[in-house]
């Protein structure tokens, strides 16, 4: 239990994380610029959010702790830690599981936050409550953040956990609407405005999705040991 504390205090020391979370405030508070300069100010939390991050928020979720994770297999600081905490490696990787969810939900949410003040200050934030909006960002963050901790234990190859999960969710906003999977477009997991779409329980799918697949490859994965 305290080393989940302490790796939970890490997140915010990790340079990465606010190089996410810099990254996130560039894209939206551009987006928030770009809307104030159109003159509109009609729906503008959900323009500013909707224009540019939602098509790199997988790689934004996945930055905090993905390479840092494969520099600490590398130096087997994964196998030091299990022996001098006395702990289990099932516990140890599902402790660090869900810090690693947790840091890629935060990277999302804090810049979000700064955009909802902003928002409202010049009186442009949405209907919807607080909760509801900021939700998503931390759903999706979990879920993509989660995808990359899994694919740590079946490759060995260092940015693999860093850059496929903006792979696939480029595969995947190609292939949906041939699929027939029009109501899953992972860019409205963390943006329902991009359709003009509210907040309903299939913005939740994929994200949960996403967290399964990266438990099972924690569990079952063998190239962290």
């Amino acid at each position: 239990m305290n080393f989940f504390r302490t790796d939970l205090r890490r997140i915010f020391t990790e340079p990465s994380f606010w190089l996410s979370v810099f990254f996130g405030a560039v894209l939206l508070f551009g987006g928030f610029g770009y809307c104030l300069a159109s003159g509109d100010m009609s729906r503008l939390y959900d323009r500013a959010q909707g224009l540019a991050l939602p098509f790199v928020a997988p790689l934004l979720a996945a930055m905090p702790y993905s390479v840092m994770i494969m520099t600490e297999k590398e130096t087997k600081f994964g196998t030091l830690m299990t022996v001098k905490l006395k702990s289990s490696r099932v516990g140890y990787r599902f402790g660090r599981f869900v810090t690693v969810g947790l840091s890629g939900a935060a990277a999302l949410v804090v810049p979000h936050i700064g955009l909802f003040a902003g928002c409202w200050l010049y009186g442009g934030a949405p209907d919807a409550s607080v909760f509801a909006e900021l939700v998503l960002p931390i759903t999706f963050g979990f879920g993509w953040a989660a995808l990359s901790y899994g694919l740590t234990f079946v490759n060995r190859q260092r940015y693999v956990p860093l850059v496929m999960p903006q792979v696939l969710y480029l595969l995947c906003i190609y292939a949906f609407p041939y699929l027939k999977l029009e109501r899953f477009y992972p860019p409205l997991d963390i943006a329902p405005s991009v359709s003009g779409v509210g907040i309903t329980a299939d913005r939740f799918v994929l994200p949960a999705v996403l967290a399964a697949a990266g438990l099972v490859m924690t569990a079952l994965g063998k190239e962290a040991d």
